[in-house]
């Protein structure tokens, strides 16, 4: 059963993830970056990573996503977010709905990862009246966020592959 990973990842957290979970694939397996596949997924099962952003996958890997058809597909992701929050169970009903057009989605997974340093000091930078202004509680967010990911995540990720594909 043959597999390929594609991931996109800005600040690579999602690449981190990725090559955590090739560890435990086939040798077979093959791995690319969203910005230098070319070409047709002729594997069985496609594993596609990518970043969260406003509860969907990130602009490229989404394009990519609405282009596939017929294909199983498992999801990983990573985000600044809390991944079993209201926020990251969106983001899993939306990619699911994205794939499910056309494809058979197997299973979707999200770990935290470090926030975007650009996004923090926008945060800070916001006035007291937006939905954006940095809280104490946002704050330990981003500061939680920035120990991932961990090996505990790159753990999980790789058993719940695992368990998808029962390697």
């Amino acid at each position: 059963m043959s597999s390929v990973i594609i991931y996109s990842s800005a600040t690579g957290n999602t690449k981190k993830v990725a090559y955590e979970i090739l560890k435990t694939m086939p040798e077979d397996t093959k791995i690319y970056d969203l910005q230098e596949f070319q070409g047709d997924v002729i594997e069985e099962n496609l594993i596609l990573g990518y970043w969260v952003d406003r509860a969907k996958p990130n602009k490229e890997m989404l394009h990519f996503m609405e282009t596939l058809s017929d294909k199983k597909v498992i999801t990983f992701g990573t985000l600044g977010a809390y991944p079993d929050s209201e926020h990251g169970e969106t983001t899993k009903k939306n990619v699911t709905e994205i794939l499910e057009k056309h494809n058979t989605v197997l299973g979707n997974f999200l770990c935290q990862g470090k926030i975007n340093p650009r996004i923090t000091e926008m945060f800070k930078q916001a006035s007291t009246d937006s939905p954006h202004q940095m809280t104490e509680e946002r704050l330990k967010r981003h500061q939680e966020a920035a120990l991932h990911p961990n090996e505990e995540d790159f753990e999980a990720a790789r058993a719940f592959i695992n368990g998808i594909l029962e390697i």
